[in-house]
């Protein structure tokens, strides 16, 4: 799992397990949120209010339950570091061969191929 570690995700931080083969769920979600949400703090000095989720390799037919767990390890995560901290929690799912293109609204904000 990685996190960003600033207001303009440019530095970030990653907590590592070993899983099981085939297990879908990420296990010790809980614990490794929390780690990453401690570096954070350290880093900033103050807690996200938001947290962005993006989860990728998420079979259709097994994403309520995965979203259900995740989500309850997120919170569980937040509540652990202080009782009423609850960020706000945006979970995003990236499927594969989904064809979508993001595209800045305003022409004057895109970057080159170049950089």
């Amino acid at each position: 799992v990685v996190g960003s570690m600033d207001a303009h995700p440019s530095r970030y931080c990653a907590t590592v397990r070993v899983q099981r083969p085939r297990q879908e769920i990420i296990e010790d979600l809980s614990y490794m949120v929390r780690e990453l949400l401690i570096q954070f703090y350290k880093s900033t000095r103050f807690k996200p209010t938001r947290i962005i989720f993006y989860r990728d390799g998420v079979p259709e037919g097994q994403l309520p339950q995965i979203l259900h767990y995740e989500l309850l390890a997120i919170r569980d995560a937040c509540i652990k570091l202080e009782k009423d901290y609850q960020p706000g929690i945006t979970y995003i799912v990236v499927q594969k061969r989904h064809h979508t293109r993001l595209f800045c609204a305003d022409k004057n904000e895109r970057v080159s191929a170049a950089g």
